[in-house]
């Protein structure tokens, strides 16, 4: 674990498996399970969990922690209290099609906002290969059939998703600003934070709208995104974020979805097709060639 918690490259192969499910579950219950409710408890389950990684360093860190509420607050607002919120709201009146090619985007924002803001610059072959990922992944996300885009229409739900897929951009952006704390201490903290954040709207939720109901699907579907797409998942990106830098590790929006599209003919019934592999290869080249240049200062 020591050994991959250094390797950039592996770690975002991993952080992006990990990760690849939280749309495939997040589509698959939400007539079942509330959006705000399956973010909330989501993160009450990983919080325990949390504390237990980071309890040798808890007590070193909080003055630090303390010392830099700010950017610990707006991180924490943006990754844990709004991000998958909003995914999981969008979900409820959107297509599935929509909401991967909103994501697509997502590298080739976080490149414009680190520019933007931070002035760093991107080299013509990391240009190209963001381009060629782009084009990788909207050939699973259609099918191969091109003709697609032409009749793709809007609605609310892709507007949930768009600012999802900003916000986290945003926070990659500003990942580096993070306390100099051990990441299980950031999450940590962070989780506490966008609980707290989170909490009014949920009940807010559970009174208005309807509860979490108490059923297995509730339990395996909070179960898997708790453990693995968020304790496994998010402590991997921070860490590709620290090795990497945040336009490389924006990367990873690629991966997941190539390998979200391997979990649905696995467990959706889908069947592989050409586009497939023709999307996964473009995927390949492009993350490689986008990532042919130094780590960002």
């Amino acid at each position: 674990m020591r050994w991959l918690l250094n390797q950039g490259y592996p770690l975002m192969i991993l952080t992006a498996a990990a990760w690849s499910g939280n749309a495939v579950v997040g589509r698959g219950v939400t007539e079942l399970v509330p959006p705000i409710g399956l973010a909330f408890w989501r993160w009450s389950l990983a919080l325990p969990i949390f504390i237990a990684i980071a309890w040798p360093y808890l007590r070193r860190d909080f003055p630090i922690a303390l010392a830099n509420w700010p950017i610990l607050v707006f991180l924490s607002v943006i990754s844990v209290a709004m991000y998958n919120t909003f995914i999981y709201i969008g979900l409820n009146s959107t297509l599935a099609i929509n909401a991967m090619l909103i994501h697509t985007g997502r590298p080739v924002a976080i490149v414009l906002l680190s520019y933007l803001i931070f002035r760093r610059k991107i080299s013509a072959v990391q240009g190209i290969g963001l381009l060629i990922g782009l084009a990788g992944t909207a050939a699973i996300v259609l099918r191969g059939e091109w003709n697609l885009i032409a009749g793709i229409s809007f609605n609310k739900g892709d507007l949930w998703i768009a600012v999802a897929s900003f916000g986290w951009a945003i926070y990659t952006v500003f990942l580096h600003k993070r306390p100099k704390i051990h990441s299980a201490s950031m999450m940590t903290f962070a989780v506490v934070i966008g609980l707290a954040f989170l909490a009014p709207f949920y009940l807010w939720e559970s009174i208005y709208v309807r509860t979490v109901p108490v059923a297995p699907v509730s339990f395996w579907s909070v179960g898997f995104l708790a453990v693995i797409s968020t304790v496994v998942a998010y402590m991997g990106y921070n860490k590709t974020v620290e090795l990497l830098g945040a336009n490389r590790a924006g990367l990873i929006s690629y991966l997941v979805l190539f390998f979200g599209a391997v979990l649905a003919i696995i467990f959706l019934g889908e069947e592989l097709a050409g586009y497939h592999g023709a999307g996964g290869g473009l995927i390949i080249i492009g993350t490689y060639l986008a990532t042919k240049q130094k780590k960002e200062d």
